[in-house]
């Protein structure tokens, strides 16, 4: 058993968007996508995966498969991997989703931090 602090991978991004991440073994993976006010997360898909996205701070627009949909605290979207999604922060504060992808993805290149 472990227990995580979700405060503890939430930050104010020096750029566009910092993504820290949670947990990651071969089953699942799970992180905090922090995206500053105006930024987006540009377009793309999770192969064959499932995605669970909770926002813990903020407003977003959720975009899948060019559809739009409005997301605020509390709300938790799930996601089809093959799906092309993009989040844009429509807040005037820092966007915070709490992420998991099931099963996790095969590129380790999603499995690390990463600042944009």
């Amino acid at each position: 058993m472990q227990k995580f602090q979700l405060q503890d991978y939430r930050l104010e991004p020096e750029g566009k968007i910092a993504k820290r991440m949670i947990y990651k073994d071969t089953n699942v993976i799970s992180f905090i996508l922090n995206i500053a006010p105006g930024a987006s997360l540009p377009p793309h898909t999770h192969f064959d995966c499932t995605v669970l996205l909770q926002v813990l701070t903020g407003k977003a627009s959720v975009n899948v498969d060019g559809k739009s949909l409005a997301a605020a605290e509390q709300d938790l979207i799930q996601l089809d991997g093959p799906e092309k999604m993009s989040v844009d922060n429509v807040g005037e504060e820092t966007l915070a989703l709490y992420v998991s992808i099931s099963p996790a993805p095969p590129n380790d290149q999603y499995t690390k931090d990463a600042d944009l």
